[in-house]
């Protein structure tokens, strides 16, 4: 009876398991280093990382973020500390840089376009996310 007891509870957590709600739905798994190599207009994602960078100009903000595999919460996984590239999210809004820069977040949105920028002396295509959520963790 406990081994049915032990069962039943373990099944009944695993299904809680999901991400907050803002961050739920259907997204595609393709990874932004993936995306490079096969741009697709208007892709869903759910995207995480640390944001490495905040950009304000007159009608929106961006944020450079650095991917990582995210976590059964959608948030960046810290057994699976691997780079998945690099992607900008953008909202038509002032982001203030102290409440982002070197904080885990995750992304939700169409991904628009690739944007090339200097990355150090090289260009990088960067995926660029019009972000319909920034979740901070």
């Amino acid at each position: 009876m406990k081994l049915i007891t032990t069962i039943a509870l373990t099944l009944t957590l695993s299904a809680c398991i999901q991400p907050p709600k803002p961050l739920r739905g259907e997204f595609s798994d393709v990874s932004p280093q993936a995306y490079q190599k096969s741009p697709v207009d208007n892709l869903m994602i759910r995207w995480t990382g640390f944001v490495v960078d905040v950009e304000n100009k007159e009608n929106h903000s961006c944020l450079t973020i650095i991917a990582k595999v995210p976590d059964d919460f959608a948030r960046p996984s810290k057994r699976i500390r691997v780079d998945k590239g690099r992607f900008i999210a953008c909202k038509p809004n002032f982001l203030e840089p102290a409440s982002f820069i070197k904080k885990a977040v995750t992304v939700t949105g169409p991904v628009k376009r690739l944007v090339t920028k200097k990355l150090d002396e090289m260009d990088y295509d960067y995926p660029l996310v019009d972000a319909k959520v920034i979740y901070v963790w």
